[in-house]
């Protein structure tokens, strides 16, 4: 169930796009949401006089005021129940704890996008807060057009650990009655085990959803043959869960969520358990 939905946002166009789908999202969910912005000033010269420090402070809340005013102005028509919060500090580190305090089910944010003020770059700190989340997280590329999600994508390496976070995905997937298609790119490694009698599919009985199919692509730097096979079928969501740490380093030598979240041109949806 997803009952609070947290949307970081520094009052950008991509973050704008993220609201967009938060919007969507908590209606179809009839989820509490909760806007935060988070403020991370700079280090300031200690002998810099009280009143300009004042007056720098001032800026940034007028600004937070001003982009709070123009969000509750647009979510004023949507009869979603909003929670407003503006906190100090670093950004990622904010949103985390402010998520798991609040007990947050969805954070959906932009990937890039800056604030003006304070250069507050949104989509840099996307994937550090994938990478710290124990929350799900949506990240909304600022180029991702707003529609319902019909088709979406769960790349995957067949590792029976991530059955769970699989099983999280099939309430979003009834939420849109979606379609699940089940991707795996190949690598050296598939012969130690055999892919068509892989976990998902010795369990298929166990699965109570019918709209699942399963499709192994051919190997190749594993985002650009996911993007591809993206492009050709019009996918609207691609899914990936973060636990599984061992295919993402194998396959990427880094976080393969992290380095989706800066090329994919859809939303992506990251699970945990």
């Amino acid at each position: 169930m997803i009952n609070n939905i947290l949307l970081p946002t520094d009052f950008s166009a991509s973050a704008n796009k993220a609201l967009d789908y938060a919007i969507l999202m908590a209606k179809k969910t009839s989820a509490t949401l909760t806007v935060l912005h988070v403020n991370q000033i700079a280090l300031l010269d200690a002998s810099m006089p009280p009143e300009t420090y004042q007056l720098f402070v001032s800026e940034i809340e007028n600004f937070v005021k001003e982009g709070f005013a123009l969000i509750k102005k647009k979510l004023s028509t949507t009869g979603i129940n909003c929670i407003y919060e503006s906190k100090y500090g670093f950004i990622a580190d904010e949103i985390c704890d402010y998520s798991e305090d609040a007990q947050t089910d969805l954070i959906i944010m932009g990937t890039t996008g800056t604030s003006g003020l304070g250069e507050v770059l949104i989509g840099s700190n996307c994937a550090s807060v994938i990478g710290r989340s124990s929350v799900p997280c949506m990240a909304i590329p600022d180029n991702a057009a707003v529609k319902e999600f019909g088709k979406i994508i769960y790349a995957t390496d067949y590792n029976e650990p991530e059955f769970p976070a699989f099983s999280r995905l099939l309430f979003f997937a009834e939420l849109f009655d979606a379609e699940i298609d089940v991707v795996h790119v190949e690598s050296e490694n598939d012969h130690y085990f055999n892919s068509e009698n892989n976990f998902f599919k010795k369990n298929k009985n166990n699965i109570n959803y019918s709209k699942i199919r399963y499709t192994n692509l051919p190997q190749g730097k594993t985002a650009d043959v996911i993007n591809h096979y993206i492009d050709e079928n019009h996918a609207d969501l691609l899914v990936l869960a973060k636990h599984n740490r061992n295919f993402f380093d194998r396959l990427m030598h880094r976080s393969l969520s992290k380095k989706m979240a800066y090329h994919t041109h859809l939303p992506l949806l990251i699970l945990v358990k």
